[in-house]
């Protein structure tokens, strides 16, 4: 992985995010948007939010779990993609290196 990468990631679980459980997914968003975590956390829970899912969120998701402002729907959705591709490359990276010394 670049040190670029590196710097920016900051690794909830050592798994991939699809592989994250609901208290993996209440965690990332209490660090990544801890406002919004006060306000949304139990929504998460309670939809049992957990990586596989949280990657598939839309817009319209988000509102029918209580995610009223578009504002911080937005603010989310962009969370989940950066923090989708960071879990991407990190497992391309892991793969490349694999790869490497195969």
């Amino acid at each position: 992985m670049s040190s670029s990468v590196q710097e920016v990631y900051h690794v909830v679980s050592h798994r991939p995010i699809y592989f994250w459980s609901a208290n993996d997914v209440d965690q990332w968003l209490r660090r990544k948007r801890p406002l919004l975590a006060l306000k949304y956390a139990l929504s998460f829970l309670r939809h049992n939010i957990t990586g596989r899912v949280l990657v598939e969120l839309t817009d319209e998701d988000l509102r029918e779990i209580g995610i009223e402002l578009s504002d911080d729907r937005q603010g989310l959705l962009l969370e989940i993609k950066k923090e989708k591709l960071y879990s991407d490359l990190d497992e391309f990276s892991k793969l490349r290196t694999q790869a490497a010394l195969n």
